[in-house]
């Protein structure tokens, strides 16, 4: 700490940073207060341009960006030491804050690329939660697209069943509502009316013509209806 030239006060920005703005070691280059501006702008900008950079007192984040950021696994947990070999020599706090004070670049950039770390951190993770997001919006797409043309094929084959005339006859009994009667069962209900009207009329007109009775016994209103709604099914 006594020696002005000691190259370990600020060797992280020193290292990060591009030299050659400042013209490497000549301190006479610039002044002092300049060259510490250079030296940390530089450091910032080429870590933040670095496709990852981890921090020792965040392991398990760090192998989390690193392995998001490059898709590779690790094949066991980072583990994290919240003691150092730094955490065993016992110092004042006068000496702790003169340190600080000769590193103070340092101190800089470290705040610096915890804020930026953390920024990159919650990134990823969002990013992890959307792709997770969208993936369960995919499936419940899919199984509602399966439930619905399910659904359609069941209404379909429902459809087609009731339009089969054999399971008409089955489920309908009642001649009045099947369109398939047999041409039979139309004929001899329709003679039976014609019967039933030309006695009726035999007994009110005993005089008229036995082919005029004939004739309007087959228009009759009974059968006319009942022959008119087999057409309209039909």
């Amino acid at each position: 700490m006594d020696c002005p030239y000691n190259l370990a006060n600020n060797r992280q920005v020193r290292m990060l940073s591009d030299l050659t703005l400042v013209g490497c070691y000549n301190l006479s280059v610039m002044p002092e207060k300049q060259r510490n501006k250079v030296l940390l702008e530089s450091a910032k900008s080429n870590l933040k341009h670095m496709a990852f950079f981890g921090l020792t007192e965040f392991q398990r984040k760090t192998q989390y960006l690193f392995e998001k950021t490059f898709n590779m696994n690790f094949i066991s947990p980072f583990t994290q030491y919240n003691t150092t070999r730094a955490s065993s020599v016992e110092i004042n706090e006068e000496i702790q804050k003169r340190i600080e004070g000769l590193n103070f670049l340092d101190m800089e950039l470290y705040s610096y690329a915890k804020d930026l770390f953390l920024q990159r951190y919650q990134f990823m993770r969002q990013k992890e939660h959307q792709e997770a997001r969208r993936k369960r919006q995919e499936q419940r797409k899919f199984l509602k697209g399966r439930f619905l043309q399910t659904h359609f094929q069941s209404q379909s084959q429902g459809q087609s069943q009731s339009q089969n005339p054999s399971q008409n006859q089955s489920q309908n009994p009642n001649p009045n509502a099947n369109p398939n009667l047999p041409p039979n069962l139309i004929q001899n209900l329709t003679q039976s009316l014609s019967q039933n009207s030309s006695q009726k009329e035999n007994r009110a007109n005993p005089k008229q013509n036995p082919g005029q009775e004939q004739h309007e016994s087959n228009t009759s209103n009974g059968t006319h209806d009942y022959i008119g709604s087999v057409e309209k099914w039909r």
